[in-house]
């Protein structure tokens, strides 16, 4: 089965810098196949500045593949001392401001890459408390973008509902978990499957 686009929710990198992601990345582009991605919670802010000079980065933007709406949130709520983390009004100004983006580029369905959950779902629970971030999960109401494609908690692999907004946390890429999705530019329909080795 080919691939149309390969999306990257984060975390590529473990605390290292673009070299490792570059490891990741550069063999997914080989292929043919374009690529989105967001840094997570542990990219250093280098691997951002890569993503945006091979300009695959999406977080704050607006991308049109095949009729298709992506947009694209990087980074984690505060957590420790981690290289990329944003403040619930953090979230609240860039989410606004990527859906903002949104609406200026033609296509549906608009796909919602966020390494940060929205809060309370399946896909946001860590150890039975929801984590996920309140105003994403606010913004997510608002625009009703037609799926999030997160990661950021490793165990809360699932998929869940916010209004008619589908939430899909596939688990992590390091332990072979991933999201097939389809999404129909002439319909609007998205359709995803989770896969595990």
């Amino acid at each position: 089965m080919g691939f149309d686009l390969v999306l990257l929710a984060g975390d590529l990198t473990n605390f290292l810098g673009p070299d490792h992601a570059r490891q990741i990345v550069e063999p997914l582009q080989a292929s043919g196949v374009p690529v989105l991605a967001v840094c997570g919670n542990c990219d250093q802010p280098t691997v951002e500045s890569y993503f945006r000079d091979i300009d695959i980065d999406l977080d704050r933007r607006a991308r049109t593949v095949d009729g298709v709406r992506f947009i694209g949130l990087s980074g984690g709520l505060p957590f420790g001392d981690l290289p990329y983390e944003r403040t619930e009004e953090d979230y609240e100004r860039v989410a606004a401001e990527a859906f903002e983006r949104a609406a200026e580029v033609d296509g549906q369905p608009t796909i919602l890459v966020s390494h940060q959950p929205p809060h309370g779902t399946a896909c946001d629970l860590a150890r039975g408390n929801h984590v996920g971030s309140r105003s994403l999960r606010t913004a997510v109401e608002q625009y009703e973008p037609d799926l999030v494609f997160s990661g950021h908690i490793h165990e809360a692999i699932g998929a869940d509902t916010i209004g008619s907004t589908r939430v899909v946390n596939p688990g992590p890429w390091f332990q072979g978990r991933s999201v097939v999705i389809e999404a129909d530019p002439e319909t609007g329909s998205v359709e995803f499957e989770i896969r595990a080795p």
